[in-house]
């Protein structure tokens, strides 16, 4: 039982429709160690997750250079992120976690958590990054964020390749009594699947997270439905679930396989 690859929209990368979201890596609370972490990531590629994803406030830039040092570095899709608003202020975001990851260079280099409210600056910012993926540091550049509007407006960017979303199957009674489990910034669950269509439409790589919302008690009780139903939808390439342990990757796998 493994998890399959998928094509990332137009980006030509081939990435595991699971990919391991390792934010609960750098929680202190969780007590993992790098050296920990790794090996978890290692099992994890093992049961076919070779997208693994980060980002430069996580704290788990150690735990993913430490399972890189376990395998093949071109069998693994990573992708990063930053907060930075202004194209120097990423590079140097990028350079600092180039070297925490030990590898020179990142699949996908992400924007992270964009508002409505500073789009045209994350735009302005992917533009001053063109030439690092000349460079060959990056292979492909998008952004993150919980807004249906960025979603929207960001698929007819050309310099946005990957767009990674909030995206959860949940019912109008779902949506009407846990509101607060479902962290959309404007507009509907309905009007963010259609951004998503659009945005894969136009050849953008498409990546779902918080499937689960922020833990929508029906979305929890029906677990493997909820995250087979996003991986059933044709505007999905992929989808990004955090785990912290060895049972929860292999609890993931078995929601996901066959989907």
């Amino acid at each position: 039982m493994r998890v399959p690859k998928v094509r990332l929209g137009d980006t030509g990368l081939m990435i595991s429709k699971l990919g391991f979201g390792t934010v609960d890596f750098g929680i202190a609370a969780n007590k993992i160690s790098p050296r920990q972490g790794g090996r978890i990531l290692s099992r994890a590629y093992d049961l076919g997750i070779s997208y693994w994803d980060t980002s430069d406030d996580y704290g788990s830039h150690p735990h993913v250079a430490s399972a890189l040092r376990l395998l093949p570095r071109q069998e693994t899709v990573i992708s990063t992120k930053t907060s930075e608003r202004t194209g120097k202020e990423a590079t140097r975001s990028l350079k600092r976690s180039l070297k925490e990851l030990g590898t020179d260079y990142v699949d996908i280099f992400l924007m992270h958590y964009v508002r409505p409210d500073w789009i045209d600056v994350c735009r302005r910012a992917l533009k001053e990054l063109a030439n690092e993926k000349k460079a060959g540091r990056v292979r492909a550049f998008g952004l993150s964020t919980h807004s249906v509007v960025v979603t929207k407006e960001a698929s007819q960017f050309e310099e946005v390749d990957v767009i990674m979303t909030i995206c959860c199957k949940a019912s109008q009674a779902t949506v009407s009594k846990f509101k607060e489990h479902l962290p959309l910034e404007d507009g509907s669950i309905a009007e963010m699947f259609r951004a998503i269509k659009l945005a894969h439409a136009a050849g953008k790589g498409v990546i779902a997270m918080k499937v689960l919302g922020d833990g929508a008690p029906p979305l929890i009780k029906n677990y493997a439905a909820s995250i087979r139903s996003i991986a059933r939808m044709d505007s999905v390439d992929a989808m990004v679930v955090g785990m912290k342990s060895l049972e929860e990757v292999e609890k993931n796998v078995e929601a996901i396989v066959p989907y």
